[in-house]
Formats: structure tokens, sequence, C-alpha cells
């Protein structure tokens, strides 16, 4: 079988069988088409040549692009996956899943705010438009919850209970959690669904809403993606002149940090 195939049917499984979420899927759909570019390029069309040797070669190929520890335990995880559900379905011969191993996993330490620096975010954060809105409600949502930016992006609208200030949020696996939002986040996302929230649904082109049920929304109607809250969080932290490099899972941590400081117990916090 040629690799294209293999990896379509591929996403297929893990997608309907295996019951992934969106955002797993697309990691495992571009960690293997990473393999099966360097595949191609290398001139092997088919699986019946794919070895220990080959895929060497191609881990080789990934040192000049510098990963980080973490990143490549994932690309393992996903190509001795792949491997294995070459195997099974009989799509290669060689167990090639149990002759490799992956990297130990570094300790790896957060950058994080201190309270003062959390203010001076939230306080040079302007509130004139939706998009500005939207954009101090997701901050204050990952700082209030510790929510992780999969989860966020996952909200949707009937996941919120005001009255009880509760979210369900949808991780890993598609697991569910509830997460407890304060006052100051609350009145954020109330401000937000009244005020912005409707706007950012809008199509002006075609003159109607998009129906959207995702929380929290890009100018076009749309989810906001991971990869744009991300962004969100790094530009609010640079514009109020804090030169740390701030992620959300660094606001996570900020927030876990936070409450060991007022008293809360690490289980509370899990």
């Amino acid at each position: 079988m040629d690799p294209d195939s293999s990896l379509g049917l591929y996403l297929k499984y893990i997608k309907y069988e295996k019951n992934l979420t969106n955002n797993s899927v697309r990691s495992y759909k571009n960690d293997i088409f990473q393999l099966i570019s360097f595949l191609r390029d290398k001139n092997i069309l088919n699986l019946d040549h794919l070895d220990l040797s080959v895929f060497r070669d191609f881990l080789k190929s990934l040192d000049p692009k510098k990963y980080a520890n973490r990143t490549m335990i994932r690309k393992y995880s996903s190509y001795i996956n792949y491997f294995r559900f070459l195997e099974d379905n009989k799509m290669i011969d060689i167990r090639l899943s149990q002759l490799i191993n992956i990297p130990r996993r570094r300790e790896r330490y957060y950058t994080i705010l201190s309270r003062s620096e959390i203010k001076k975010v939230f306080d040079s954060m302007r509130a004139g438009n939706s998009l500005e809105i939207r954009d101090r409600f997701i901050l204050e949502l990952i700082y209030s919850t510790g929510a992780r930016v999969s989860e966020i992006e996952n909200i949707m609208m009937e996941d919120i209970n005001i009255k009880s200030n509760e979210i369900k949020v949808t991780g890993k696996g598609r697991k569910q959690r509830i997460v407890y939002i304060n006052d100051v986040a609350l009145y954020w996302m109330e401000r937000y669904t009244k005020d912005a929230r409707g706007e950012l649904s809008f199509d002006k082109s075609n003159q109607s809403y998009s129906g959207d049920r995702h929380l929290i929304l890009n100018n076009r109607g749309k989810g906001l993606t991971s990869r744009s809250i991300r962004e969100i969080v790094k530009n609010s932290v640079r514009l109020a002149g804090i030169k740390k490099n701030i992620t959300p899972h660094s606001l996570r941590h900020s927030f876990a940090t936070h409450l060991l400081q007022e008293g809360a117990g690490i289980r509370e916090i899990q």
C-alpha cells in the first residue's frame, strides 16, 4: 500500500473508532504527513520498503529543525501508534513499533507572572470594541479557571452555567470536567456574550449570523483556534511591557502558583 492511502485510513480510524479530538487528529496528521513527505522525497512509494533504517534516516532529517523535547516525544508517540496500526492491519511485515524507544522527558520550568504583572496586563488591555472585549475575557477566563487552551477553544454556549459560575470543558481524549470562574471573569463573560459575541457572529457580507455555537469566536463568526488564543496572550503581555515569554500555559501555572500562595492544596488545584 502507498503511504498516502494508509494515512487516510489511519486518520479515519483515530477519529471515528478511537474518538480522538480534532486537535489530536490534526497533530497526528501533521506528524505523519512529515514522515510521508520524507518517504516521497526518497522515492519510497510503497510501505513494504519502510524499515528501521529508513525511519532512522527520517529522524536525522528532523535534527536541523531543533524541535523541543516535548515535541519530539509527541512525534515519536505519533509514529509508534501509526506503525502499530500498519502492523495490526498487515500493511507492513516488520514490527517497527517495537523497535523504537521514546526519548526521555526533560524537566520543564515555566515562566510565570507575578500578581503585580497580572494586574499590569489586565490594566493595559482596552475594551473599546468587540475584539478587545473578547481578548480581555479570554485572559480572565484562563487565569480564573486554569483551563487549557484546547479546553477554552472547545467551549460551547451550552457548556456555560452562569448561575453557578460553572463551565463544562472538554479536554484530552474528550474527557469533560467542570471549572469555576470568579466574579471578575464572570463579569467579562457576561459583557462579552451581551456586547461582543453577537457582533462577531454577524457576517456583514451575507447580512446573517453564522450560527456557530462556540463560545469564543473570531472576527468571521467561527470558533477561535488554539493558535489564535496563544497569539492573543502573547500580544497582551507584550503590549503591557512585560518582557517574558508568556504562553497560555504560563498563565495556568501563574493561576496555580497564586492559589498555592493563598493556601490552596495541590489536590484542590488539580
